[in-house]
């Protein structure tokens, strides 16, 4: 296409005379502006209902879809989601337990109220022997060893009690149990430890 010098007879006829460049101008610059905007939808006639108006210009934009992720992605959140607050130490994991605990727990069959009378009875035995040596601590001289080992049991239990613990609404029996065994660890390692001080 030939580039045009001036305005076409057309647009001559339209700027007529004394009108010039002033309407030519206009006229290219609604040309230009029609070739670039987006052609608008035609507005509904009075009386229409809203199913008359085609889907393609009655649906808002869609919004971007969200980034993919893969199985493997959903699968790592779900099991974040599932695991328990990391402990602080081993104490919480392992003990030396007695031989009867592990007999009774090998004679349960992993039926979950069997393993937790196992675990009852440990427990009992295990907190005796905790009570019986700080007993023996309480029952002592008075001073600043003394007080510092009492803080330092109750802070022992309030971390026993803080990561040994389970929500009866929302866990379930696995939860349980191994809150059951958490607090067995600690009781059977702290009266370990207590034991020491005391036949020192």
């Amino acid at each position: 296409m030939q580039a045009s010098n001036g305005p076409s007879a057309f647009h001559r006829t339209l700027a007529g005379p004394g009108r010039g460049w002033a309407v030519l101008a206009l006229s290219l610059a609604l040309a230009l502006a029609a070739c670039q905007a987006p052609e608008a939808a035609p507005a509904p006639h009075a009386g229409t209902t809203a199913s008359a108006t085609p889907a393609a210009t009655a649906a808002p934009a869609a919004a971007p879809a969200p980034a993919a992720t893969t199985s493997a992605d959903a699968d790592a959140a779900t099991a974040d989601d599932d695991l328990p607050a990391p402990l602080p130490d081993d104490s919480y994991r392992n003990a030396t337990l007695r031989p009867e605990y592990s007999a009774c727990v090998g004679a349960s069959g992993g039926v979950t109220p069997a393993l937790q009378a196992c675990g009852d009875e440990e427990f009992a035995y295990q907190q005796g022997r905790l009570r019986a040596a700080f007993a023996t601590i309480v029952a002592g001289p008075d001073g600043k060893a003394k007080d510092a080992l009492m803080d330092e049991q109750a802070a022992y239990m309030d971390d026993t009690d803080r990561y040994c613990s389970w929500n009866p609404e929302e866990d379930g029996q696995g939860q349980m149990l191994d809150a059951q065994s958490c607090r067995i660890n600690r009781t059977a390692n702290r009266a370990d430890q207590l034991q020491a001080l005391t036949s020192k």
